[in-house]
């Protein structure tokens, strides 16, 4: 398993930038600034040997620039909404009010055909400490 980012955050190889990345992976897992989501989703499609996934606001959906250069030639296999919002806070932050932003996990499998659109159910918000 291998982690990084562009900024040193603690955890992983810091300055990397996945966006230039020329290193491929069986499964990817990231969570992308929302401005560059769809270079991520470009680098993904070419990086991941079979599956990746970007948390993402469920805004992505929008849009017909992505409709054209991202859903309509490689839509992901799975997007499973987030049922409550949530809030993600830094490390040591105070939690406060309650989740403002839909989010939703956008999975690309390279084994899958379609694309299955699933809630993840209600409670992970308190069972986790999420945004509340």
């Amino acid at each position: 398993m291998r982690s990084s980012d562009l900024y040193d955050r603690g955890y992983g190889e810091a300055g990397i930038d996945f966006i230039d990345t020329i290193q491929s992976s069986k499964n990817i897992v990231t969570n992308p600034p929302f401005n560059a989501a769809e270079s991520f989703v470009r680098t993904g499609l070419k990086a991941a040997e079979k599956k990746f996934a970007l948390l993402l606001r469920l805004a992505f959906l929008e849009g017909a620039n992505r409709q054209r250069s991202i859903f309509s030639i490689a839509p992901p296999s799975r997007v499973w909404v987030f049922s409550e919002r949530i809030t993600f806070y830094p490390s040591g932050a105070t939690v406060k009010g309650s989740g403002t932003t839909a989010y939703a996990w956008f999975i690309w499998d390279k084994d899958a055909s379609g694309t299955e659109l699933k809630w993840l159910a209600p409670g992970y918000k308190s069972r986790y400490a999420l945004g509340t």
